[in-house]
């Protein structure tokens, strides 16, 4: 009782989300779940790895590892910057299958969701049903996210002036898509 008190404490605390985001994602799990995806959860982090928020599935907040989903939004998160030293800069989502469950990792920069399903899942009902309303319910936040990366008129002449002292190669890392 009071290991899963604690755990709830810190994924309330970890929660960035507004409830009404959280509530259409908790919406999303269950239309996935009537098709047979069983999905356990939905993690969404940023490509920096900053975990923002989660949802579960029914019966599933307490069962879960809570290192494992940390793991998830904090480490492998981020692990997507690496795609493009690889080649695979067109790579939008990776699948990984193990005995206790099914990863599916969605790259849409800056966000990094990632959809943790039972390891009978449908995964067509994840890629049909999931993905698409998936898209449409983070649109407004990725675009916030997006907006807030890009400088201001100020910071561009800052870094114009840099760059003309022969200070800065590179205006900055900002996410494309």
């Amino acid at each position: 009782e009071i290991q899963h008190k604690i755990q709830h404490i810190i994924m309330s605390s970890t929660n960035l989300l507004p409830a009404s985001l959280q509530n259409s994602l908790q919406e999303v799990v269950k239309l996935c779940n009537q098709s047979g995806a069983d999905v356990r959860a939905i993690t969404l982090s940023t490509t920096e790895g900053v975990p923002l928020g989660r949802v579960y599935g029914p019966n599933d907040e307490g069962q879960l590892n809570e290192e494992t989903l940390s793991l998830m939004e904090t480490v492998w998160a981020p692990a997507s910057k690496q795609l493009p030293v690889l080649g695979l800069e067109k790579v939008h989502q990776i699948t990984a299958m193990y005995d206790h469950g099914i990863l599916m990792h969605l790259y849409w920069a800056p966000i990094v969701v990632t959809v943790l399903c039972g390891p009978e899942s449908n995964l067509g009902a994840v890629r049909s049903t999931g993905i698409p309303l998936l898209k449409d319910v983070l649109g407004p936040l990725r675009t916030t996210l997006v907006e807030s990366l890009k400088p201001s008129d100020e910071d561009e002449e800052a870094a114009a002036a840099a760059e003309g002292a022969g200070g800065v190669e590179d205006g900055g890392y900002y996410a494309h898509q």
